[in-house]
């Protein structure tokens, strides 16, 4: 099936991105992009390429126990957010010398999405100040023990689990993984929200703010401004969402606004403002920026 996008998209810069990352739940090869998940039980394993038709892409279901292609096909346009339209964000980013250069060269470029609440939380605890190589090892070591995969060509593609069964874990399973006890203490309590409703995706959506669903994030154990602006930039998609003190955001700013050093909390609360509900496409390209 092919699924289009609202603007202009290149699933093959997508690609180039996905295949520089070590995130276990896909893989890349060959210029697609294969993925195993769960819905309502049913495994998939579906494969995602680049389209013959403009702005879009191809999804070939290649395991399916039952989800069928309505389900797939809302997952892939969530997780490569096919419904944003970009050309609103190119049309402001054109007003913004910062953007002109790196949206020339990685035009048709979108977020690639958490879709899994679960998967995003985790990540935003286990990734907090250490390097990205290392935080996708914790993460395969915490996916991998619990085994769920579909194996296929020879292949095994992993699957997240589930909030509940991560509250099967104690912490001391998790030092064993080398996640620090801290870390683990707050996966805990995250995976609990999760599921007694208060950290769920649906919850997270209902709020009618940015601020409002910052502020409810933040009054969890564990999650600070930087990991709740990830939840919300790349699972809930406020797009005021702009992870405040992240270092790649800085060292990007440095680099497009000439500075000697990296910009102090007003000089970034200052753009951020101006960017307002283009906030999270203005940092995804800031990154780009940085290669």
């Amino acid at each position: 099936m092919i699924l289009r996008a609202n603007g202009p998209f290149d699933f093959g810069v997508m690609y180039d991105f996905m295949e520089r990352q070590d995130d276990c739940l896909y893989q890349t090869r060959g210029g697609k992009v294969r993925r195993a998940e769960i819905f309502g039980g049913r495994r998939v394993l579906f494969e995602v390429s680049e389209s013959a038709e403009p702005d879009g892409l191809e999804v070939e279901i290649l395991h399916d126990e039952g989800a069928g292609e309505c389900v797939v096909s809302e997952y892939v346009a969530d997780w490569f957010d096919l419904d944003y339209d970009l050309e609103r964000f190119y049309a402001f980013a054109r007003r913004d010398g910062r953007f002109e250069a790196v949206t020339g060269e990685y035009y048709g470029f979108r977020m690639l999405a958490y879709v899994n609440v679960t998967d995003v939380l985790v990540w935003s605890i286990i990734g907090q100040q250490i390097n990205m190589k290392f935080a996708f090892e914790l993460k395969r070591r915490l996916v991998e023990y619990f085994g769920h995969f579909i194996e296929y060509e020879g292949e095994k593609y992993w699957i997240m689990p589930s909030a509940g069964e991560l509250l099967t874990l104690t912490v001391e399973d998790m030092r064993e993984m080398q996640i620090s006890r801290r870390k683990a203490e707050y996966i805990l309590n995250c995976a609990e929200g999760v599921e007694n409703g208060s950290l769920s995706k649906e919850y997270l959506q209902s709020f009618d703010s940015y601020s409002g669903a910052k502020t409810h994030l933040t009054g969890v154990r564990g999650i600070g401004p930087w990991s709740a602006n990830v939840v919300l930039m790349r699972t809930v998609k406020f797009r005021h969402a702009v992870p405040v003190g992240d270092a790649g955001l800085r060292n990007a700013l440095k680099i497009t606004d000439g500075l000697d050093g990296k910009p102090g909390a007003e000089y970034i609360e200052d753009i951020i403002s101006w960017w307002g509900q283009f906030g999270a496409y203005a940092t995804l390209y800031m990154w780009r920026v940085l290669g």
